[in-house]
């Protein structure tokens, strides 16, 4: 049975709505009114829009079910969708042209007509091509879309696609509304609908505009103007978002844990065994949930089934690699593995990714052997164990006893101590003495909380480059390419910049080639340097968090800046410490 969250589902139509008024989409409402316009098929502007609107879910599946598509840069989205766009401005503009050439030309034989069909603004085909180039461009044009594909498909795959079809009405309904009126009002004007006349040319030329736009990047550049005009009408739906359930850090892991506590389900009376009883105090919390839907296994043969693992005791921490409160806490993991698998202890590591990068195994894999972790692990790349265990947090812990039932759970960082008494004690055994290097991080005196740099989830950004930085804040300068994840560099010498107060600074990144990282104005030097910069300059190796700052344990207030000597380094997200 599915359970559709009420809030959600209204503000997925809203923000469908409203995503005609996204930044992003502003610039592209010419193609959807000019396009309409243009056409004397009465049906033109509905094929369009639900064309446009299919497309959009599509995308976002393929995107998000596959890792196939992950390595295909943005540039060849922009070309492919914008390339459409100017190629039917082309068309509008020199319509004799185009008649001439798909007449004359057989070099595509049957598939030369239906191309030709499709350049005709009058019909469906030119509907169902210009609608289906422009998904990748309206994709992740508002907050609730990026929740829905970040948070809410990943754990199910059914509500997710739920979501996003209503998301997908509410943008159908009001992107048809405008083309149905603009076609209704030049329809009336004869000069408009002449194939020849000054007002289809005009349409072409607005297309040809919007492509090339699109192409080159242009387009959102004209987003981010719109944006520093004030023009937040994302920002309704960032309130609506605010109390939904989203992953937490251990900053919240009390309250989680008490949370997580008061909602499961306790043990039947009839699963209670005497001598489980007597073997520990600890409470039995809920049958622990079997694995769905995992592959990938690593340093171990696959575990089918939780039932091969009865007699065991068995730790099970959902994780996801480039996340910073996940790191603190693999060197406990590793030397609880180290200490007691020969007592009968089994921790697997389930690997739940937070970005698409993460889903690769070739990357996890690495991260396994960067990290030095001999225990399981396995990818969970469609949440489906995630969903399982009703899990909502990175890092989370569920140690289930001997019998499969869970006895304790704990989210974020923290009470090390704590869960090693607990394994000792379902295991029967002596506690051994911690060997593993405190890596204390006091969350009250950090004041930068976790900041995305994709356009989706974006706070606290700067336009001006060379604008003097509050705290918490943080810009970019020279030329970068933008979408709802991540931001890009596409020249040498780009920059950013952050102001923020903790003692170590990250900050998750892909790509190769090098920065140069700068501390307060100074090239960054061995005393404020993080692991990963050597001599004031940081050198990428992959997708992975790297370390920028390292204050020695003090806190206090500072800016960064990284100028990268090469295009394609991606940056996702700042995490502190």
């Amino acid at each position: 049975m599915y359970m559709f969250d009420p809030l959600l589902v209204s503000t997925s139509f809203l923000a469908g709505v409203l995503t005609i008024l996204a930044p992003c989409v502003l610039p592209l409402l010419p193609v959807i009114v000019g396009g309409a316009a243009g056409s004397r098929n009465r049906w033109y502007p509905f094929i369009l829009v639900t064309s446009l609107s299919t497309s959009v879910i599509l995308f976002t599946l393929l995107l998000k079910a596959s890792t196939l598509l992950i390595d295909i840069p943005q540039s060849f989205w922009k070309i492919v969708s914008g390339g459409i766009v100017l190629i039917f401005g082309l068309i509008w503009l020199f319509p004799k042209a185009w008649e001439l050439i798909s007449t004359k030309t057989n070099i595509l034989g049957k598939s030369q007509a239906g191309l030709s069909k499709a350049g005709q603004v009058e019909s469906n085909w030119g509907a169902v091509l210009m609608g289906g180039a422009l998904g990748p461009v309206f994709s992740s044009c508002s907050p609730t879309y990026f929740v829905i594909l970040a948070t809410v498909l990943p754990v199910s795959f059914v509500t997710g696609l739920f979501y996003l079809i209503i998301y997908g009405i509410g943008l159908a309904l009001m992107l048809g509304l405008i083309a149905f009126f603009g076609q209704r009002l030049t329809a009336k004007l004869g000069w408009a609908a002449d194939p020849n006349g000054l007002f289809k040319k005009g349409l072409g030329v607005l297309l040809i505009l919007v492509g090339l736009a699109v192409i080159t990047g242009y387009d959102k550049k004209v987003e981010i103007a719109i944006l520093d005009a004030g023009f937040g009408v994302t920002q309704l739906e960032t309130r609506l978002l605010e109390d939904m359930d989203k992953p937490l850090d251990s900053q919240s892991a009390d309250e989680a844990k008490q949370e997580k506590i008061e909602e499961t389900k306790t043990v039947d009376e009839a699963g209670k065994d005497d001598s489980d009883e007597k073997e520990s105090s600890l409470p039995k919390l809920f049958n622990a949930p079997e694995f769905t839907g995992l592959e990938n296994w690593i340093n171990t043969v696959p575990i089918n089934s939780l039932e091969e693992l009865r007699g065991k005791v068995v730790l099970i921490d959902f994780w996801t690699y480039s996340c910073i409160n996940c790191i603190r806490t693999l060197p406990y993991l590793q030397s609880w593995h180290e200490k007691y698998a020969d007592d009968g202890l089994v921790i697997i590591g389930v690997h739940t990714p937070e970005f698409q990068f993460e889903q690769k195994p070739e990357n996890v894999q690495k991260a396994v052997d960067d990290f030095g972790l001999t225990y399981a692990v396995v990818q969970d790349n469609d949440f489906k164990t995630w969903r399982a265990y009703q899990n909502r947090y990175w890092p989370a812990k569920y140690l289930i006893d001997q019998n499969g039932i869970v006895r304790y759970t704990h989210f974020g960082e923290g009470e090390y101590e704590e869960t090693e008494e607990y394994i000792a004690e379902l295991l029967n055994a002596d506690m051994v003495a911690t060997d593993v290097e405190a890596q204390e991080v006091d969350f009250r005196k950090i004041g930068t909380p976790e900041t995305y740099i994709g356009l989706s989830r974006q706070e606290h950004f700067v336009k001006d480059s060379e604008a003097k930085l509050r705290n918490n804040e943080w810009t970019l300068s020279g030329d970068w390419e933008s979408d709802g994840e991540r931001a890009v560099t596409t020249m040498p010498g780009t920059s950013i910049r952050m102001r923020f107060t903790a003692t170590k600074a990250n900050l998750v990144m892909g790509g190769t080639g090098s920065a140069t990282v700068k501390i307060d104005g100074q090239r960054a030097t061995t005393e404020n340097a993080g692991a990963d910069v050597v001599g004031g300059v940081l050198t990428l190796d992959g997708e992975r968090l790297y370390e920028l700052t390292d204050f020695d344990g003090k806190y206090g207030t500072h800016e960064i800046e990284l100028i990268f000597d090469e295009a394609g380094v991606e940056l996702f997200a700042w995490t502190f410490g």
